[in-house]
């Protein structure tokens, strides 16, 4: 930047013209005040080069404040010292308010989110009560399945079914195939039918004898069907949706006795 001194060094120049005074030397001696004038002393003590001097730290001074943002200002100011000030005090402030933050926030063992907007078991009068609440853990089911014990009791079916062989040789037959006629009345209940009894293995003409009658239950279209298989239905662990299409199928593929004329 150019610096504009002329004018102040006219007015230094033109102080230094100034008309001379006659001294005190020149008056006492007697001698005529035009002879007697010395090196006259100017009036202004600034000399053209304090007058530029003063002039350049006026133009720094300027510069100083008018100094583009971002832009680091010219050596030899103040004003880097100046802009520091602001980000110490800053950053002390924000250190300050963290170190507060963690004073006055507890280690509660809960989320930050449900710390400041709750929880679905979050307590604002309690804040740990949520840590603390013990985990539940599911109940076991209570639809267990049905067993033949449940529905036809104890006695389901006979304990020792047995025959006999033409040489009268003793033989014992599978006990599903012999319910007792507890449950064959169970039975009939369910499919809507009635009790009989009927030697089903050993029919008239046939060398093997029963000891024991096989309980069945005859449908209304003269179908007979087996209680003790129906109750082996209950020994497989189905439930009792299950077992109910099974009883229906067991109903819907028996077919009624051939009609004889």
């Amino acid at each position: 930047m150019a610096l504009h001194v002329t004018p102040v060094a006219e007015r230094a120049f033109a102080a230094s013209a100034a008309p001379a005074q006659p001294t005190a030397r020149g008056r006492a001696a007697g001698q005529p005040s035009a002879k007697a004038v010395e090196t006259p002393v100017p009036r202004d003590a600034a000399s053209f080069d304090s007058v530029l001097a003063r002039s350049r730290a006026a133009t720094r001074s300027a510069a100083q404040t008018t100094t583009p943002a971002g832009r680091p200002p010219a050596s030899g100011t103040t004003s880097s010292t100046t802009n520091t000030t602001p980000s110490t005090t800053s950053s002390s402030s924000s250190s300050s308010s963290a170190s507060s933050s963690s004073a006055t926030s507890p280690s509660t063992g809960l989320s930050d989110f449900v710390l400041l907007f709750g929880g679905p078991n979050y307590n604002p009068a309690d804040p740990m009560a949520a840590s603390r609440a013990t985990p539940t853990t599911p109940s076991a089911p209570t639809d267990t399945p049905p067993t033949a014990e449940s529905v036809f009791g104890p006695d389901v079916w006979m304990s020792d079914p047995i025959g006999l062989t033409p040489d009268n040789t003793v033989f014992e037959y599978n006990p599903t195939y012999f319910a007792t006629e507890s449950t064959a009345q169970t039975v009939a209940q369910m499919v809507g039918g009635t009790v009989v009894t009927s030697n089903v293995f050993t029919q008239p003409g046939n060398s093997f004898v029963q000891q024991q009658p096989n309980y069945m239950v005859q449908m209304p279209n003269g179908a007979l069907i087996n209680p003790g298989l129906v109750a082996s239905f209950y020994t497989f662990g189905f439930s009792q949706s299950q077992i109910n299409t099974m009883i229906a199928q067991e109903v819907a593929n028996t077919p009624p006795p051939a009609q004889t004329t």
